[in-house]
């Protein structure tokens, strides 16, 4: 290996995708957000590849891991009877379709292409183990960077090496940098509905075919035709020699919101060049594949308070991300954080609870919010015997603990004392997230603080993973605002 040939840094990132893929072949092993991120690591990466044949085959391998995430969440929506669970699999089956047709002409990646083969005919959750288990043992190339160097010989004549000098070096499209409304796209990026974004494009061409008059980037997805307008970008030729570095601005808008559970739309980015006659295919590399999440607050309000609203959709995001949790455990413990959350904005607007509450008139307050609420009114229940205990409330065995704390002002961070005893019931039911809501009705000689920053996640290690904690702090027993002028010397007003 030459002096300047660096092995690529990225191969920690593949590392990473092979032990996310690992974890994921056990039957009820839910880590499809882990999957997602190693995919964008992956991305990243091979725009810096030396070796165009080598980028391509490590972009193949990080849009098939998106494919197998999207298994990964119809196998825990089956096994959690999750409602139209069979529209996973058919995005996988036709997401695995594209790709099939995206990568054919890539001979690096065969084995990838062969270890997903079957993947067409999967019928049972139980085969996608094997699908894991075949691409985790693929063969992939080292990844290097930067050009190889030739080292000093004595010249002479070569057949072979004449006949690979006259062919044209291969042709790629690197997608450098993707950005929303002037911000740098992420794994996950937030759209309003309904309202058009900015969406700039920043691409490397390698070289330019002499028949091509354009190249065009075109958006790719298994969502509804009606769901978005994603453009069209298309380049003339740029004069210069190359590689060329090309930029443009276009509009993009979502046509609908999603709601809370839902997961992101899905967008891929592919290059071609015009007319069809000139050079293809193109080797496309890089972050050109964007999920978009597409809430809109004002008109569709989660719980009424904005704050709040954007604090759940963080909270969403985070648990998604946590491999053992299931889409339908997570869907229920969000429905509860969504009641206990509006209760606690409008305690502190409306100072529902005035005085010092027993532990058990604040359960008997919560029990009614959350009765009231016509999605989680049905699968709710009290006092369950859980790990030798009782909880006090719980919802589709999500348990919810309930705390009132009538001496110590509270911030979020303190109601980690309260943690290990949630913690316990939710281990005891064999599930990974549970709730947490404490009213601190400790008398108040300072204003209160806005109350979406008394909502989280608080967390308890394991010896092989942790537990969540979705956390709830409520403020009440305020003081009045024109006490708390006198204390400092004001005129009440």
């Amino acid at each position: 290996m030459q002096r300047d040939e660096i092995l690529s840094s990225a191969y920690s990132a593949r590392i990473k995708a092979v032990e996310a893929l690992s974890r994921a072949v056990p039957d009820r092993s839910g880590n499809a957000g882990e999957l997602r991120a190693a995919a964008t690591e992956l991305d990243a990466a091979t725009t810096l590849y030396g070796d165009v044949a080598i980028a391509v085959v490590y972009a193949a391998f990080a849009d098939l891991i998106r494919i197998i995430a999207v298994l990964l969440d119809w196998r825990q929506a089956v096994l959690a009877a999750g409602t139209e669970a069979s529209r996973f699999l058919v995005a996988a089956k036709e997401q695995h379709r594209l790709w099939t047709e995206q990568y054919a002409s890539s001979d690096l990646a065969s084995g990838l292409r062969k270890a997903v083969e079957r993947l067409p005919d999967i019928s049972s959750i139980q085969e996608v183990q094997a699908i894991c288990r075949n691409v985790v043992s693929t063969p992939l190339p080292i990844g290097i960077f930067a050009e190889r160097r030739r080292g000093l010989r004595v010249p002479q004549y070569d057949e072979a090496e004449s006949e690979e000098k006259l062919r044209p070096a291969e042709l790629s499209i690197a997608f450098l940098a993707f950005l929303i409304d002037g911000a740098p796209a992420n794994a996950v990026n937030d759209m309003t509905p309904r309202e058009n974004h900015d969406l700039d494009i920043e691409v490397r061409v390698s070289r330019w075919p002499s028949s091509a008059e354009a190249l065009e980037l075109l958006p790719i997805t298994i969502e509804r035709p009606s769901t978005a307008d994603f453009p069209t970008f298309r380049f003339d030729r740029p004069n210069g020699e190359p590689p060329f570095t090309l930029r443009q601005t276009q509009r993009a808008v979502l046509n609908v919101a999603q709601g809370l559970q839902a997961r992101p739309f899905d967008f891929n980015y592919t290059a071609q060049f015009v007319p069809q006659s000139a050079e293809q295919p193109v080797a496309v590399v890089g972050m050109r594949h964007l999920r978009i999440e597409s809430f809109d607050i004002g008109k569709a309000p989660l719980t009424g308070f904005h704050e709040i609203d954007r604090r759940l959709r963080c909270i969403r995001n985070e648990l998604m991300r946590q491999p053992l949790i299931t889409q339908a455990d997570l869907g229920h413990a969000l429905s509860v954080l969504r009641v206990l959350s509006a209760l606690a904005g409008r305690a502190l607007q409306d100072n529902l609870f005035p005085g010092i509450l027993s532990e058990k008139k604040f359960q008997e307050a919560a029990r009614d919010e959350l009765r009231r609420d016509p999605d989680v009114a049905s699968g709710f229940e009290e006092h369950t015997h859980v790990g030798g205990g009782i909880t006090d409330l719980s919802f589709h065995q999500i348990r919810i603990e309930l705390k009132s704390e009538p001496g110590t002002k509270l911030t979020l961070r303190d109601c980690e004392k309260y943690v290990d005893q949630a913690a316990s019931y939710v281990a005891s039911t064999g599930k990974r997230i549970g709730i947490l809501c404490v009213l601190d009705c400790s008398p108040k000689a300072a204003p209160p603080f806005p109350a979406d920053e008394g909502i989280g996640v608080l967390r308890i290690k394991t010896p092989e993973n942790e537990l969540c904690v979705g956390t709830v702090l409520i403020q009440g027993n305020l003081a009045r605002p024109s006490d708390l002028s006198r204390r400092r010397g004001r005129p009440s007003r």
